[in-house]
């Protein structure tokens, strides 16, 4: 037998979900323009984008920039971030230059990535790769540094710091 509680929380994304679509439906009725379509309009609109076919190539291109841009951040940013969480050196040279692209907003750096790259597949990826990255450097960053260094015992120079010194 589930408990309430528990039925809650496997319940919770589905009821934000279901909670989005009713602020998008009672939103879209009160400013009822037509640019703002419901969400119950959106909602019989997918099968008909699923089923054109100029529909589906643009969404599988949308998803292959996507898994592009997401897996040179991620080949790029989890390195980077372990090495910083492991090197003092290494995180202090690298983390003025992260503190500062932190809080330039990506949408702000469009409008240059598109006068430099142009509208391409390049700059699309880009701003992907931008999004993600940060992100994951910090969190690679912040584990590194929290996992517990221990003595493996072994002599230098296969040991670790802490045997060779």
């Amino acid at each position: 037998m589930i408990s309430g509680h528990a039925l809650i929380s496997r319940l919770a994304p589905l009821l934000a979900c279901l909670g989005l679509l009713g602020v998008w439906q009672v939103a879209a009725v009160i400013l009822s323009t037509d640019s703002f379509p419901t969400a119950l309009e959106a909602l019989r609109a997918i099968p008909s984008i699923l089923g054109d076919k100029e529909s589906l190539i643009n969404i599988l291109a949308s998803i292959r920039r996507m898994a592009i841009g997401f897996g040179v951040a991620i080949m790029v940013s989890i390195p980077l971030g372990l090495t910083m969480g492991r090197s003092r050196s290494v995180a202090s040279f690298l983390q003025s230059a992260a503190d500062g692209d932190l809080s330039v907003p990506k949408a702000a750096l469009m409008p240059i990535i598109m006068l430099w790259l142009g509208v391409g597949e390049l700059a699309k990826i880009l701003v992907i790769f931008l999004g993600v990255s940060l992100p994951v450097i910090y969190h690679s960053f912040q584990g590194a540094k929290a996992v517990e260094e221990r003595c493996c015992g072994r002599a230098p120079p296969w040991g670790c710091r802490q045997c060779s010194g």
